[in-house]
């Protein structure tokens, strides 16, 4: 197993544990760490996992939903409470047995209660059920991140190779047009040429350096991006243009049909599984709502001392113990229980519904991203054909001009019509590893290990 689904299964399994080994692992890594100066697709995507803020985000509300869990436990267990009580009246509030007895103006009490509800028509189970499947819902909504922040860091990562081949692109067309600018200065030279070669020659190896400066400049652009979603800051004294992305192009395919894939993304996405929770959820609320009107049975205990109002002495008391059984049967609530439960059950529908509609947006997802690959894909074979005919064209020109055959006029055509191929070429590899990394993270799969069926 990679390093990279070691730490995805870490974050699924056990999200509120990885941080703090992290932590005892590596230090203050939010403070101390830095972007590697080189660095591979996986490491930026462990990176970003580790430090992206949304991350954050999401396993706070996991530990929301867990406290909201222990609220709900607690609810199933005997409660002890203390209960203390002073009291100072005046002589108009105090009642006496004429001129013979009158009570203390100060009076006190303290208890030791224990309370335990034996039955409450169902609520305390169905509200445990709602708060467990709250937090599972949470757990797949971390899912949920992941994979997007997986499929947003590939495509910055893909951004910077795409740029940085962009450049290496253009400056080999440079190199090339510098060498062809020498060779008509000394066919000019010679009396061999005629000083119209080397006009053209400069002009085209002018034109031909823009390109690399934007090339340059949508490199650090990229590289800044990556920084930003991974979310940590350059090494001391390095800025965007000294990252160097050290992995070429991943070698990639998909060979399911779009049946499979179909079937794939409607197991897979963590958004239905989030929602089958959240109807759990909804479903033991509409239990809990209903439970209100019915019996509620508690026992309870009570060990305590309280002062003697006639004896004249503040400090006499008496104490002992009671006990017994309460029963509450609710009546007439003047329909609020009613209204409960038509909220929870419109809730429930809300979230059916939404499912539905969640389930229809997944197949169109799915649909989409296989078009795209499929698409990318083609073109993508069409272009490094293009690449091989057009190199093969320069090599056939370049002898042509050799042999005063071609002009310059032909042979700087030769020379551009490569250079557009390989930019078409590299951009087709951009967009298809793209439609590839999108079309796993719509079927589900982006944050597991590539499977055969996705990996040539």
């Amino acid at each position: 197993m990679t390093t990279l689904a070691r730490t995805i299964l870490s974050w699924l399994l056990f999200p509120g544990l990885i941080g703090p080994l992290w932590a005892a692992a590596d230090g203050d890594s939010t403070s101390s760490e830095t972007l590697p100066k080189d660095l591979e697709l996986e490491t930026a995507l462990v990176l970003a996992l580790r430090h992206s803020p949304l991350i954050s985000q999401v396993r706070a509300q996991i530990k929301e939903q867990e406290g909201v869990l222990t609220v709900a436990r607690a609810e199933r267990l005997p409660r002890l409470d203390g209960v203390s009580n002073y009291d100072a009246s005046g002589r108009g509030r105090i009642e006496g047995f004429g001129n013979i007895v009158v009570a203390d103006q100060q009076g006190w009490n303290v208890d030791v209660q224990l309370s335990h509800v034996l039955y409450n028509g169902g609520a305390r189970i169905a509200n445990n059920r709602s708060a467990k499947a709250r937090v599972a819902a949470a757990e797949s909504r971390m899912r949920t991140v992941v994979d997007g922040l997986l499929l947003e860091t590939s495509r910055n990562y893909f951004d910077g190779l795409l740029a940085r081949q962009r450049i290496q692109v253009q400056e080999d067309a440079v190199g090339v047009l510098e060498r062809q600018l020498q060779t008509a200065k000394a066919g000019f030279d010679a009396g061999a040429r005629p000083q119209f070669d080397v006009l053209q020659a400069e002009v085209a190896l002018a034109n031909a350096k823009p390109p690399v400066i934007r090339a340059r400049n949508e490199y650090r652009l990229a590289i800044d991006r990556l920084r930003r979603g991974i979310g940590l800051p350059y090494p001391e004294g390095c800025d965007a243009d000294e990252v160097r992305l050290t992995q070429s192009w991943p070698n990639a395919q998909v060979n399911e049909q779009l049946g499979d894939l179909l079937l794939q993304g409607l197991t897979n996405r963590p958004e239905l599984t989030e929602l089958a929770e959240e109807i759990r959820a909804a479903t033991s609320d509409v239990n809990a709502a209903k439970a209100t009107h019915r019996a509620r049975v508690e026992m309870f205990g009570t060990y305590g001392a309280q002062s003697l109002r006639f004896s004249g002495d503040s400090a006499d008391n008496i104490n002992g113990a009671t006990a017994g059984v309460r029963v509450v049967v609710p009546l007439i609530d003047m329909g609020r229980t009613r209204g409960q439960v038509q909220q929870a059950n419109a809730r429930l529908e809300q979230i059916e519904a939404q499912e539905d509609q969640q389930r229809l947006e997944i197949e169109g997802q799915v649909r989409q991203a296989y078009f795209d690959y499929d698409e990318a894909s083609d073109i993508l074979e069409t272009s490094q054909l293009v690449v091989k005919q057009a190199s093969e064209a320069l090599r056939l020109a370049q002898n042509r001009f050799e042999a005063g055959a071609l002009t310059q006029l032909e042979i700087l055509q030769s020379r551009l019509e490569l250079t557009r191929a390989q930019l078409e070429e590299v951009q087709s590899l951009h967009t298809y590893n793209v439609a590839v990394a999108r079309l796993r993270q719509a079927v589900g799969t982006i944050a597991r290990e590539p499977s055969p069926e996705l990996t040539r």
